[in-house]
């Protein structure tokens, strides 16, 4: 069956959306459908009952997030894809699936959604609210996917990665190579991340955008770089060189342009975002490390959602083509 979407009376106004967020809104749904079909199906397979009360709980939320969505197309005036069945009932024996593998294909299938939920967020760029409804419903995802890690790692439910194995003898932290990597790489990517943006602040000639700048590299870069730093010290791990502090400022500032810095500043921390987010999912040995790298999502979304709102008052960022009503 379906969504029926009556055509839009004369007196309501449609949302003012572009192509990316007209499929964005189409794609989540569907897989949300799908989801939601998943979790019907499992649960006539269920025996633990602590892992009923979680798929329940993440079903409640899933609706809700659907609920919102549909709003959202029905006022866009978009079709719907076909909706998930209402029930879902098997008389096949209740032992062909066992719990164990019923609790890992849902944390694949969330560690997946993570990915489409992010692309969705950092891609709608025209209507603020249908990037920050991505935004909210991608954090209230991160969330209950920590709270099941834990309760996978509780029933011993997920794989043990190889362990790091030159952490100091006085470190009681547990710390496995995917995480090692992780902070070591991020640490790298900084680095190259605040003498990319030395050189912009350099040419830049924008007062708000030098100022934006300025910010980025003594709040964001900095704070990231040093927590990093006192990770990869406090397990032992090899740091980098650092890039110079010291960048002078170039005689002809009229190489870059403005606009053209600031879209490439954009590009990074879009792809800087799903940095964090395979980290994130790779991260699951040391709960710290883990939080680390979910702030560290979470502040390149909330820095990707300013960045458009600044271009967009700069005139810097591409409009994206609009969707229209057949």
């Amino acid at each position: 069956m379906l969504i029926s979407l009556p055509f839009l009376n004369r007196n309501s106004k449609p949302l003012i959306i572009d192509t990316s967020e007209a499929y964005n809104l189409w794609d989540v749904l569907n897989s949300k459908y799908m989801q939601a079909d998943k979790l019907k199906l499992w649960k006539n397979y269920i025996h633990d009952r602590d892992l009923l009360g979680m798929l329940e709980t993440a079903e409640r939320e899933l609706l809700k997030s659907i609920e919102q969505i549909e709003r959202n197309l029905q006022l866009s005036g978009i079709k719907g894809p076909d909706k998930y069945k209402s029930v879902i009932k098997t008389s096949a024996n209740s032992e062909v699936l066992d719990d164990e593998t019923i609790a890992q294909d849902y944390y694949f299938f969330l560690q997946e959604m993570i990915e489409l939920m992010l692309r969705a967020a950092r891609t709608s760029t025209t209507n603020d609210q249908m990037r920050n409804m991505f935004i909210k419903q991608l954090k209230n995802m991160v969330e209950f996917i920590d709270l099941y890690v834990k309760y996978l790692k509780l029933k011993g439910w997920l794989g043990v990665p190889p362990l790091y194995k030159l952490v100091p003898k006085e470190v009681n932290d547990k710390l496995d190579t995917g995480e090692a990597y992780h902070l070591w790489n991020h640490t790298t990517y900084r680095y190259d991340n605040m003498h990319q943006t030395d050189i912009y602040h350099a040419f830049a000639h924008d007062v708000d955008f030098k100022a934006l700048l300025k910010t980025g590299m003594q709040v964001l870069l900095k704070k990231q770089i040093n927590l990093l730093e006192k990770e990869l010290e406090h397990f032992g791990i090899p740091v980098p060189k650092r890039p110079s502090s010291v960048y002078v400022t170039p005689s002809d500032t009229t190489i870059l342009d403005d606009d053209h810095m600031y879209r490439m500043i954009l590009t990074g921390i879009q792809g800087t975002a799903s940095l964090h987010a395979q980290a994130y999912k790779q991260c699951f040995t040391n709960e710290r490390i883990r939080n680390i790298f979910k702030t560290l999502l979470y502040s390149e979304i909330d820095c990707i959602d300013d960045l458009i709102k600044f271009g967009k008052i700069k005139g810097w960022l591409h409009p994206a083509p609009q969707y229209r009503l057949q």
